[in-house]
């Protein structure tokens, strides 16, 4: 294969996967559990940084346009107006700053941090974005506290189990698939 055959496959996989991702979910409220975040993760931590983001960004362009690849089988432009929908624009631009933290690097300590600063960014654009959009529908919650406990408090424990994965298995793979 060409290096660009296979930097569109890497680009294509890794937007399978974000989909395959989105269908194992929990509701558990207007937010729910589910493992996207940990191939957006995973696509940070073994791609490029804009190969990374291009890969989510698709991921998003094809929910938009219809198809349900979103959690809970949904898709559309309708899904702007989910409380949730916030957190897919997060991971485009935290995938994208993992990756350039991370670089090349095989580290365990740095690609662990990356994936926390990466939840970080997740979090920041999610969490006021639910809080929108939950206010227009009269079902925001009157305090931070509230606030928090919807879109933060129950993710931390899944979420640092799939950054310690992420982060456990994303060097093994660089170096079998010999990928710089």
């Amino acid at each position: 294969m060409t290096k660009n055959t296979t930097r569109i496959v890497r680009i294509a996989l890794f937007t399978a996967l974000i989909c395959v991702g989105a269908f194992i979910s929990v509701p558990i409220g207007p937010v729910p559990i589910s493992f996207q975040n940990f191939f957006v993760i995973m696509a940070a931590l073994l791609l490029p940084a804009k190969d990374a983001a291009l890969s989510v960004l698709i991921y998003l362009l094809i929910g938009l346009a219809g198809l349900p690849v979103f959690a809970q089988f949904t898709g559309g432009l309708q899904t702007v107006f989910k409380p949730s929908f916030g957190f897919l624009i997060g991971f485009v631009v935290g995938s994208y700053v993992i990756s350039k933290i991370v670089g090349d690097s095989r580290d365990y300590k740095k690609i662990f941090l990356a994936t926390v600063v990466g939840e970080i960014i997740f979090y920041i654009v999610g969490i006021p974005y639910m809080y929108y959009i939950l206010a227009g529908m009269s079902k925001a919650p009157g305090t931070i506290t509230g606030l928090l406990q919807l879109g933060l408090i129950p993710f931390i424990p899944g979420d640092l189990l799939k950054m310690a994965i992420a982060t456990a298995i994303a060097p093994k793979i660089k170096n079998a698939i010999q990928y710089k």
